[in-house]
């Protein structure tokens, strides 16, 4: 392997790493954005606002929840997001039932 074909390596993987940590800055900045709007609402909860002003602080805090949501999905990946079952039970200790879920229509 010649110098060349090692720099293009390590530059490949720099590109990589730092591809993922800008893409784990934008989660951490919407996190604390969204933080900040439920922090806001809690404010303004306290403090009594008037009605329109506890709206608006209630849509952007909706929002932005919303927002950081589909954002860490498309960060860390949908799959994350559709086994979430299976990861809160193995963080828990519990045993996986492998049957669907089921909804009872009577």
């Amino acid at each position: 392997m010649s110098a060349a074909d090692e720099n293009n390596g390590r530059s490949e993987s720099t590109a990589s790493g730092r591809r993922i940590g800008a893409r784990r800055w934008l989660l951490v900045g919407a996190g604390a954005i969204c933080l900040i709007c439920w922090i806001a609402l809690g404010l303004g909860i306290f403090m009594q606002v008037s009605r329109g002003t506890l709206l608006i602080l209630v849509t952007l805090a909706a929002v932005t929840t919303e927002g950081l949501f589909w954002l860490a999905a498309a960060v860390l990946g949908v799959t994350v997001f559709q086994a979430r079952r299976r990861i809160w039970n193995w963080l828990l200790r519990r045993p996986v039932e492998d049957k669907p879920f089921k909804i009872d229509p009577g």
